[in-house]
Parts: C-alpha cells; sequence; structure tokens
C-alpha cells in the first residue's frame, strides 16, 4: 500500500522525527509512506477530469495522511476516490474557528466568541480581549490586547486571515486537550504555561501532564465527536470560573506531549486505525 504525508514547504524540519516515525512504522505494517510537500502538487481540472499530478507527473497514493490545514485540496483527493485522514469535512469544520463555533453553537459550552472582521477598530468584549487568526494553530497569531491599540494591532498581524475574539478567561497558561482516535477517547492532557504566558502550548514553551476528564466534560467530548467522523484530533478546552468551556478543534493535532508524557505511541495507533479503516 502507498501513501502520502502531506505537509507544508518549511514545516517538516521540526516533524523530521515525526515523519522517521511514520514512514519506519509504515514498512512494519507493509505501507510504504512518501513525504509529499503541498506546493509539489497540481491539482485542478485536466482534460475536463478531476488531476492530480506530484512533480509534474500523474500519481495516486491508496490514501493521504493529512497534516497541513488544506481542505481544498483534501476534497479534490476525495472526490477522486482518495481516502484521507482526517477527512475533508473535519479539515474544513476545524481549521476555522468560526466555523467550528458555530457548528457545535447550543451543543457543548463555550465562551462567548465574536467573529470579526480585521478592519474592526474596537473590540466587542470589554479589555482584556483574545483575538485569534480564525486560521491559526499551535497558538500562532494568537494575541491578548487591553486597549484598542493592541486589538487594531493585532487583528493587523492576522492579515490575511479574518479573527475570532474572546473575553480572556479567568484562568490563563492552562487548558485541556482530549485526544480523539476515531469515535474513542485517547488520551486527555492538561497543557500549562512553564513562563507566564496565557496560552499554554507546548509549540509556545509549555508542558503537559495527563488529565482526568469528569463525567459532564466527557459528556460534551463524547457530544462533538458524535457530530463528526474523526480520526484523529485534539478537541481543546479552557478553564473558565471553575469550568472546562470549549475551545477548538485540531485538524493535524500535535502529538509531543503524549510522546513525552504518556506511554501512547499516537503514530503506532493512528496508523492501525488507519489500516483497519481501509481494510
Amino acid at each position: 500500500m502507498n501513501a502520502w504525508i502531506v505537509y507544508e514547504n518549511g514545516n517538516t524540519q521540526r516533524n523530521y522525527k515525526f515523519i522517521r516515525h511514520w514512514i519506519n512504522l509504515g514498512k512494519e505494517k507493509g505501507v510504504k509512506f512518501k513525504l509529499v510537500l503541498s506546493d509539489q502538487l497540481f491539482y485542478g481540472v485536466e482534460n475536463n477530469k478531476l488531476a492530480l499530478k506530484l512533480k509534474d507527473k500523474d500519481e495516486r497514493p491508496d490514501f493521504a495522511l493529512m497534516r497541513l490545514s488544506a481542505p481544498f485540496l483534501s476534497q479534490h483527493m476525495e472526490d477522486m476516490g482518495i481516502p484521507v485522514f482526517n477527512n475533508a469535512h473535519v479539515a474544513h469544520i476545524c481549521n476555522d474557528k468560526r466555523l467550528t463555533h458555530a457548528y457545535l453553537a447550543g451543543q457543548v459550552p463555550m465562551i462567548d466568541t465574536a467573529f470579526v472582521d480585521i478592519s474592526s477598530k474596537t473590540a466587542p468584549f470589554k479589555y482584556p480581549v483574545v483575538v485569534k487568526a480564525s486560521n491559526s494553530c499551535g497558538g500562532r497569531k494568537v494575541f491578548l490586547c487591553k486597549d484598542d491599540q493592541e486589538y487594531v494591532e493585532a487583528l493587523k498581524l492576522c492579515y490575511p486571515d479574518t479573527a475570532v475574539v474572546q473575553p480572556l478567561s479567568d484562568t490563563l497558561g492552562k487548558d485541556v486537550r482530549v485526544y480523539v482516535l476515531g469515535n474513542k477517547i485517547l488520551q486527555p492532557m492538561m497543557r500549562f504555561s512553564t513562563d507566564g504566558d496565557f496560552r499554554s502550548n507546548i509549540g509556545q514553551g509549555g508542558d503537559a501532564t495527563p488529565f482526568e476528564l469528569d463525567l459532564e466534560t466527557k459528556k460534551y467530548v463524547e457530544k462533538i465527536i458524535s457530530n463528526f467522523d474523526f480520526s484523529f484530533v485534539g478537541i481543546d478546552f479552557i478553564f473558565n470560573k471553575g469550568k472546562l468551556l470549549f475551545n477548538e478543534i485540531e485538524d493535524a493535532v500535535g502529538t509531543r506531549m503524549l510522546f513525552a508524557h504518556t506511554a501512547i505511541d499516537p503514530v503506532q495507533e493512528y496508523l492501525n486505525y488507519i489500516i483497519k479503516q481501509l481494510g
């Protein structure tokens, strides 16, 4: 079985060990992975048919593992009959914070969230507020703003993206990520800042520890799962007023904290799941 592991150019060096792990485990299970960069691909219409080329050559994998935010590419491959993990629907909704909040509104508790254009001049909530580019991930393009000047500057840094704006929660630098594999909870983790940053992301210098969900939050996770056909994602919750509130869903979710703080090998778990799905 031939498979692609698809990344954006410039995002492979820091993930080199992770990519090698996929390739090595794939060999053990009869899957030949090829690292493919999105800018190496041509996809569109050729001779009135959907086309997909890698380095100008027609090529079609048995499946694609998407490690980037590229919902349109995912949909294109699915339309050509190529299984994609995560699927295009998950990629479309979960890589846009506006769509994610709108999609789940009324189903799980979440902090108030405004969808704003980058031309906005005044925050929709009392300062301080958090500004996030709609398509941001890993704690990048996420800003804490204390006044109109910081707010306007943050929106400029979100360009060309749109943004979501939220009131600052009362618990800074701590959140919970629930790893989900298929329709099952794999492992909840609590992330926390180690340097006073309001963000807790591992990529921004945070750390993590295994976490046990309360029954109420577990029901919310199960409700979210029922709305999607997940392969492997991270569902994030923030602490506010003593409760966990839904925050976002990470599509091409990072796994460093699972390797560092648990006995779980997420690559092996995910690959086993994919093989089972294709079998």
